[in-house]
Order: C-alpha cells, then structure tokens, then sequence
C-alpha cells in the first residue's frame, strides 16, 4: 500500500505526467503543478523523480499543517527542510539566508526543488509567500523550481483572482486520471509479478477485473485494497482464482461495517468483517476465513500506525520522499 517506486505502474497518463514532470526540471521551467485524486499515484510518481534526480538536485518535501502554519512559518519549513539552521534569525531575513544558500547551490552545479504536498490546502498568504521565493533566480535561471502536488482542489483554488500572479508562473500543470479497464487489468498482473508471482499472473479472472474496475473507479490505491482483501478471502476460501463473487463479497462485507472501500487506509482501521449468516458456530472453513480476516483487520491497524509516524520521510537516506 505504500507509495513505492518499485511498484509503479506507468499508465499512459503516467508516463505522460512523468515526462512533462523531467521535461520541466531538465529545462529550468520555475513553476509545476500535478493534480489528482487520492491514490492516483502522484506521491509515487513524485518519488520516482526524486529518486532519478538525486546527484543532480538538492530536494525537500513539504507535506505542511496548512492550518496551523502562520506567515512566515513557512519559509522557515522551508529552509529546515533543506538543513539551514534558522534557530537564532528573524522572520525577515531567512528569504536573504535562502537565497544565499540557493546561489551556492548554483555555484556548486547543483540545483534545488521544492516539492509541496497537499498542496490543495495552501492559503493565499502562503502561496504568495511561495510566489516571492520562486521570483529568486540569477540572470534567466530561477535559483529554485517549485512543484506543487495536491488533489483537485488544488486547481479549483489556483483559478481564483486572489493567486493570479501566481497562477502567471505556473509552466507546467498535469492532472493525473483513472486508469482505465485494460489498464486496471495490467496494473493488477504488474504488481502481482513485482510481488513474486511468477508461477501465474491470471490469478483474477476477467469478470474480477471488471468488478474491480468498477467499485475502484480505476483509482490505483483502491484497486490494491480491493485486491489485497480479495486476496486473503479467497486464500482462506482455498481458491486457485479469485472470481466476481470473491470481489463483490469483498465490497459488501466494507459497507456493511460501515466502511466503504474509499474510506479504507485513510485515517480509520477497518473493523474486522464478519461473513453474513455465520453466528460463531459455523463450520471450520468458517472459522478459518474468520481468522484470516482478522489478521488482515490486523495487519490494516499496524499499516496504519506505521503510515502516521511516515508522511514525509526527512532524515538519511530516504530524505525527501513523500509518504503515502
């Protein structure tokens, strides 16, 4: 469930975000903005380009409590993240302080970009604060590029009057899609063969794929939680392959304990689901499929203790990637 790179599946519009996203960095193009809904794939995406950009660029990631951040705060995230020590300066002079460290940068054949995250929840007062750092540059090079990745809020917010001279610096703005059903089809084999399966990839049938294709509405996190789940049902129904039934098993047993397949891995910890009709006196296949599902309400509560403690990664050598 975790944003990693290894498993990325580059779908059409994947690649295509992919490729403005290098494009942009490659030739100095200031501003970048990439939209999406949750789970599309944007901080995995966006780890991937950090990955490929390390020895040529200094990276930081924000991923801030926009409502508890005051001006002026966020220029000194900013310059935290990128490891200036800020302790003892004002709020005037840190923009000089980053400016400085960006010409050194420079000076050393370095670069440096400023990924934002969540970025749908930025004020207006810190959007003009992030407009005035990206005006610093030398000549006609801008001394640092801003990527700015958020859902589709982000783009609703970017069109107000309010950030116009903001919206002005954008050079590069993506929305990432659904996939679509072939695509939630090859994504579904890609992971299963990163993952080990290498005896058969066929391990949804067709009608599995269209249902989940379906209740995911090709949205790539969905689409793991549906078959993750789908997976331990039919490893405790003893199953070679998971059929339509299995999937829409899966779905009515979430929404029926009030937690929609949406909601899954999202701030909550799924109850561990019962299978209609049993009372705790059913047969032994009964007991086991109840264990097994209380493993994965299990494993579900530990994913999401790990995942609060690891939004951002800051520190050694995951410095810079955007948790999930």
């Amino acid at each position: 469930m975790t944003p990693d790179p290894a498993y990325l599946f580059m779908s059409r519009g994947h690649a295509d975000t992919y490729a403005h996203l290098e494009y942009a960095l490659m030739e100095d193009k200031g501003f970048i903005v990439v939209t999406g809904e949750v789970g599309s794939g944007k901080t995995s995406l966006i780890n991937l380009l950090i990955r490929e950009c390390r020895g040529h660029f200094t990276v930081a990631v924000l991923n801030p409590n926009i409502a508890r951040t005051r001006s002026g705060q966020f220029t000194e995230m900013i310059c935290r993240q990128f490891d200036l020590d800020v302790t003892r300066v004002g709020t005037a002079e840190m923009p000089g302080i980053f400016r400085n460290f960006l010409i050194a940068q420079q000076g050393a054949g370095s670069r440096a970009i400023l990924i934002v995250d969540e970025a749908q929840g930025l004020t207006d007062t810190i959007m003009e604060e992030i407009r005035i750092l990206a005006n610093l540059r030398t000549g006609r090079r801008y001394l640092v590029q801003i990527i700015l990745a958020g859902q589709p809020e982000l783009k609703q917010n970017l069109r107000q009057n309010k950030v116009r001279q903001f919206v002005q610096r954008v050079t590069v703005c993506r929305h990432l899609g659904s996939l679509d059903k072939d695509e939630v089809s090859q994504y579904i084999r890609h992971r299963l063969q990163h993952a080990g399966g290498s005896k058969s990839l066929d391990i949804f049938d067709n009608e599995a794929i269209e249902s989940i294709y379906v209740h995911s509405k090709g949205i790539p996190r969905r689409v793991n939680i549906i078959s993750d789940a789908a997976l331990v049902y039919g490893y405790a129904d003893e199953l070679k392959t998971i059929g339509e039934r299995v999937i829409e098993e899966v779905v009515k047993d979430r929404d029926i304990n009030g937690v929609p397949i949406r909601d899954m891995h999202h701030g909550t910890t799924p109850p561990v689901p019962v299978p209609p009709g049993t009372d705790g006196e059913g047969t032994d296949n009964d007991t086991r499929r109840d264990i097994e599902k209380e493993i994965y309400a299990l494993e579900n509560a530990i994913y999401g203790i790990n995942q609060g403690s690891n939004t951002v990664s800051s520190a050694g050598e995951n410095r810079g990637e955007v948790g999930l």
